[in-house]
Protein backbone atom coordinates (compact mmCIF):
# COMPACT_ATOMS: atom_id res chain seq x y z
CA UNK A 1 0.00 0.00 0.00
CA UNK A 2 1.47 3.42 -0.89
CA UNK A 3 1.40 6.02 1.42
CA UNK A 4 1.42 9.91 0.81
CA UNK A 5 1.63 12.35 2.75
CA UNK A 6 -1.35 14.78 2.88
CA UNK A 7 0.60 18.04 0.79
CA UNK A 8 1.33 15.19 -1.90
CA UNK A 9 -2.30 13.92 -1.78
CA UNK A 10 -3.27 17.52 -2.24
CA UNK A 11 -1.43 17.76 -5.28
CA UNK A 12 -2.55 14.10 -6.86
CA UNK A 13 -6.12 15.79 -6.63
CA UNK A 14 -5.69 18.90 -7.41
CA UNK A 15 -3.67 17.37 -10.85
CA UNK A 16 -6.23 14.68 -11.35
CA UNK A 17 -9.25 17.58 -11.64
CA UNK A 18 -7.22 19.63 -14.41
CA UNK A 19 -6.79 16.55 -16.32
CA UNK A 20 -10.59 15.42 -16.39
CA UNK A 21 -10.93 19.45 -17.42
CA UNK A 22 -8.59 18.64 -20.58
CA UNK A 23 -10.05 15.70 -21.04
CA UNK A 24 -13.86 17.30 -21.34
CA UNK A 25 -12.50 20.26 -23.15
CA UNK A 26 -10.54 17.26 -25.20
CA UNK A 27 -13.84 15.38 -26.17
CA UNK A 28 -15.60 18.58 -27.34
CA UNK A 29 -13.38 19.21 -29.24
CA UNK A 30 -12.98 16.55 -31.10
CA UNK A 31 -16.95 16.29 -31.60
CA UNK A 32 -16.57 19.52 -32.92
CA UNK A 33 -13.68 19.14 -35.43
CA UNK A 34 -15.18 15.64 -36.28
CA UNK A 35 -18.64 17.84 -37.07
CA UNK A 36 -16.50 20.39 -39.14
CA UNK A 37 -15.15 17.64 -41.11
CA UNK A 38 -18.29 15.21 -42.09
CA UNK A 39 -21.48 18.10 -41.37
CA UNK A 40 -22.97 19.59 -44.68
CA UNK A 41 -25.47 21.32 -42.42
CA UNK A 42 -22.20 23.02 -41.41
CA UNK A 43 -21.06 24.06 -44.97
CA UNK A 44 -24.48 25.48 -45.42
CA UNK A 45 -25.35 27.33 -42.19
CA UNK A 46 -21.34 29.28 -42.53
CA UNK A 47 -22.38 29.62 -46.62
CA UNK A 48 -25.52 31.66 -45.29
CA UNK A 49 -22.99 34.40 -43.59
CA UNK A 50 -19.85 34.02 -45.54
CA UNK A 51 -18.66 33.06 -49.29
CA UNK A 52 -17.57 29.49 -48.71
CA UNK A 53 -15.68 29.54 -52.12
CA UNK A 54 -13.00 31.89 -50.52
CA UNK A 55 -13.00 30.37 -46.59
CA UNK A 56 -14.76 26.92 -47.13
CA UNK A 57 -13.80 23.54 -49.25
CA UNK A 58 -10.09 23.11 -48.33
CA UNK A 59 -9.58 25.61 -45.65
CA UNK A 60 -12.65 24.34 -44.19
CA UNK A 61 -11.40 20.73 -43.82
CA UNK A 62 -7.63 22.01 -42.40
CA UNK A 63 -9.55 23.71 -40.05
CA UNK A 64 -11.50 20.23 -38.91
CA UNK A 65 -8.09 17.92 -39.05
CA UNK A 66 -6.44 20.90 -36.85
CA UNK A 67 -9.02 20.92 -34.22
CA UNK A 68 -9.13 16.78 -34.19
CA UNK A 69 -4.97 16.90 -34.11
CA UNK A 70 -4.79 19.16 -30.87
CA UNK A 71 -8.37 17.03 -29.39
CA UNK A 72 -6.08 13.69 -29.87
CA UNK A 73 -3.29 15.04 -28.55
CA UNK A 74 -5.07 16.97 -25.65
CA UNK A 75 -7.12 13.28 -24.59
CA UNK A 76 -3.85 11.59 -24.26
CA UNK A 77 -2.04 14.05 -22.28
CA UNK A 78 -4.89 14.60 -20.10
CA UNK A 79 -5.64 10.18 -19.94
CA UNK A 80 -1.88 9.98 -19.08
CA UNK A 81 -2.10 12.83 -15.85
CA UNK A 82 -5.69 11.03 -14.80
CA UNK A 83 -4.46 7.55 -14.89
CA UNK A 84 -1.50 8.56 -13.30
CA UNK A 85 -3.06 10.26 -10.41
CA UNK A 86 -5.41 7.79 -9.68
CA UNK A 87 -3.49 4.76 -10.11
CA UNK A 88 0.12 6.16 -9.03
CA UNK A 89 1.36 4.98 -12.54
CA UNK A 90 5.17 6.63 -12.64
CA UNK A 91 5.42 5.61 -15.44
CA UNK A 92 2.35 7.21 -16.71
CA UNK A 93 3.29 10.28 -14.49
CA UNK A 94 7.03 10.48 -15.85
CA UNK A 95 5.49 10.37 -19.71
CA UNK A 96 3.19 12.91 -18.87
CA UNK A 97 5.80 15.08 -17.57
CA UNK A 98 8.06 14.54 -20.33
CA UNK A 99 5.26 15.32 -22.99
CA UNK A 100 4.42 18.82 -21.27
CA UNK A 101 8.40 19.24 -21.24
CA UNK A 102 8.65 18.56 -25.25
CA UNK A 103 5.26 20.77 -24.91
CA UNK A 104 6.64 23.70 -23.49
CA UNK A 105 10.05 23.71 -25.81
CA UNK A 106 8.19 23.76 -28.76
CA UNK A 107 5.82 26.61 -27.53
CA UNK A 108 9.13 28.57 -26.44
CA UNK A 109 10.67 28.23 -29.59
CA UNK A 110 7.80 28.58 -31.76
CA UNK A 111 7.59 32.37 -30.07
CA UNK A 112 11.33 33.06 -29.87
CA UNK A 113 11.49 31.69 -34.45
CA UNK A 114 8.15 33.84 -34.62
CA UNK A 115 10.12 36.95 -33.19
CA UNK A 116 13.32 36.12 -34.93
CA UNK A 117 11.48 36.09 -38.48
CA UNK A 118 9.04 39.22 -36.99
CA UNK A 119 9.97 40.92 -40.52
CA UNK A 120 8.89 37.95 -42.67
CA UNK A 121 5.85 37.58 -40.46
CA UNK A 122 4.73 40.91 -40.62
CA UNK A 123 5.57 40.64 -44.69
CA UNK A 124 3.43 37.22 -45.09
CA UNK A 125 0.42 39.39 -43.01
CA UNK A 126 0.32 42.41 -45.29
CA UNK A 127 0.43 39.98 -48.58
CA UNK A 128 -1.87 37.56 -47.33
CA UNK A 129 -4.09 40.56 -46.21
CA UNK A 130 -3.53 42.41 -49.91
CA UNK A 131 -4.58 38.59 -51.72
CA UNK A 132 -7.80 38.71 -49.73
CA UNK A 133 -8.82 42.14 -50.67
CA UNK A 134 -7.91 42.08 -54.37
CA UNK A 135 -9.86 38.65 -54.47
CA UNK A 136 -12.95 39.81 -52.96
CA UNK A 137 -13.44 42.81 -54.76
CA UNK A 138 -12.35 41.31 -58.04
CA UNK A 139 -14.51 38.55 -57.84
CA UNK A 140 -17.51 41.17 -56.24
CA UNK A 141 -18.20 38.59 -53.35
CA UNK A 142 -20.80 41.31 -51.71
CA UNK A 143 -20.71 39.24 -48.34
CA UNK A 144 -17.06 39.60 -47.67
CA UNK A 145 -16.65 43.08 -48.95
CA UNK A 146 -19.20 43.78 -45.85
CA UNK A 147 -16.93 42.63 -43.78
CA UNK A 148 -14.01 44.66 -45.13
CA UNK A 149 -16.27 47.96 -44.77
CA UNK A 150 -16.87 46.49 -41.41
CA UNK A 151 -13.52 46.53 -40.09
CA UNK A 152 -12.94 50.17 -41.81
CA UNK A 153 -16.16 51.48 -39.88
CA UNK A 154 -14.96 50.32 -36.94
CA UNK A 155 -10.94 50.89 -37.15
CA UNK A 156 -11.61 53.85 -39.20
CA UNK A 157 -8.95 53.27 -41.89
CA UNK A 158 -9.26 52.57 -45.08
CA UNK A 159 -8.05 50.28 -47.79
CA UNK A 160 -4.94 47.64 -47.08
CA UNK A 161 -2.24 50.69 -46.46
CA UNK A 162 -4.54 53.46 -47.29
CA UNK A 163 -7.07 54.51 -49.84
CA UNK A 164 -4.88 54.22 -52.73
CA UNK A 165 -5.61 50.28 -52.50
CA UNK A 166 -9.22 51.05 -54.63
CA UNK A 167 -7.81 53.87 -56.53
CA UNK A 168 -5.17 51.61 -58.23
CA UNK A 169 -7.15 48.96 -58.76
CA UNK A 170 -10.27 50.79 -60.04
CA UNK A 171 -12.17 49.77 -57.22
CA UNK A 172 -15.03 51.84 -56.01
CA UNK A 173 -14.25 53.27 -52.63
CA UNK A 174 -16.94 52.59 -50.05
CA UNK A 175 -18.99 54.95 -47.66
CA UNK A 176 -16.97 53.23 -44.53
CA UNK A 177 -13.95 54.77 -46.06
CA UNK A 178 -15.13 58.59 -45.31
CA UNK A 179 -15.46 60.05 -42.28
CA UNK A 180 -18.63 59.74 -40.34
CA UNK A 181 -20.11 58.04 -43.50
CA UNK A 182 -20.24 61.62 -45.58
CA UNK A 183 -19.15 61.76 -48.66
CA UNK A 184 -18.20 65.85 -48.11
CA UNK A 185 -15.73 65.13 -45.43
CA UNK A 186 -11.94 63.65 -45.66
CA UNK A 187 -10.99 59.53 -46.35
CA UNK A 188 -9.53 57.72 -43.19
CA UNK A 189 -5.55 57.94 -44.26
CA UNK A 190 -4.81 54.87 -42.07
CA UNK A 191 -4.46 52.04 -43.45
CA UNK A 192 -6.26 48.63 -42.19
CA UNK A 193 -3.46 46.27 -42.03
CA UNK A 194 -1.68 48.14 -39.64
CA UNK A 195 -4.37 49.52 -37.87
CA UNK A 196 -5.69 45.41 -36.97
CA UNK A 197 -2.03 44.79 -35.77
CA UNK A 198 -1.91 47.92 -33.68
CA UNK A 199 -5.61 46.67 -32.11
CA UNK A 200 -3.94 42.89 -31.80
CA UNK A 201 -0.53 44.60 -30.01
CA UNK A 202 -3.52 47.01 -27.31
CA UNK A 203 -4.87 43.14 -26.93
CA UNK A 204 -1.41 41.82 -25.96
CA UNK A 205 -1.79 41.99 -22.12
CA UNK A 206 -4.95 39.57 -22.60
CA UNK A 207 -3.37 37.68 -24.77
CA UNK A 208 -0.55 37.63 -22.97
CA UNK A 209 -2.44 36.74 -19.19
CA UNK A 210 -4.26 33.79 -21.24
CA UNK A 211 -0.86 32.24 -22.89
CA UNK A 212 0.66 32.42 -19.53
CA UNK A 213 -1.77 31.41 -17.53
CA UNK A 214 -1.40 27.98 -19.78
CA UNK A 215 2.16 27.93 -19.45
CA UNK A 216 2.14 27.99 -15.69
CA UNK A 217 -0.99 25.01 -15.59
CA UNK A 218 2.00 23.17 -17.69
CA UNK A 219 4.93 24.45 -15.30
CA UNK A 220 2.40 23.29 -12.88
CA UNK A 221 1.75 19.73 -14.27
CA UNK A 222 5.33 18.59 -15.05
CA UNK A 223 5.71 19.27 -10.86
CA UNK A 224 3.09 17.99 -9.76
CA UNK A 225 3.70 14.60 -12.00
CA UNK A 226 7.38 14.41 -11.11
CA UNK A 227 6.94 14.90 -7.39
CA UNK A 228 4.20 12.75 -7.38
CA UNK A 229 6.06 9.99 -8.80
CA UNK A 230 8.84 10.78 -6.73
CA UNK A 231 7.06 10.74 -3.34
CA UNK A 232 5.59 7.48 -4.93
CA UNK A 233 9.01 5.52 -5.32
CA UNK A 234 10.07 6.59 -2.18
CA UNK A 235 6.72 6.06 -0.13
CA UNK A 236 7.20 2.63 0.67
CA UNK A 237 10.42 3.41 3.01
CA UNK A 238 10.75 6.66 3.85
CA UNK A 239 8.71 8.46 6.68
CA UNK A 240 9.00 11.70 4.60
CA UNK A 241 6.25 11.19 2.46
CA UNK A 242 3.79 9.26 4.44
Amino acid sequence: MVHLSCSIRCTRIILFILNILFLIFGFTLLGFGIYVQVSKKFDIALSEHINTKIIGGSVLKWVGIIMIIVAVFTILLSAFGCLGAVFKNRVFLYLYAAILSLLIITELATFIITLTYRVRTRDSYYSAFRELFIEIYSNNHTDLKYVIEDIEREFRCCGINNVTDYYKHNYTVPVACYQDQDFDKSIFDQGCANVVIQWLWKQFPIIGSVLGSILLIEIFGIISSIALSTAISHSSYSEIYK
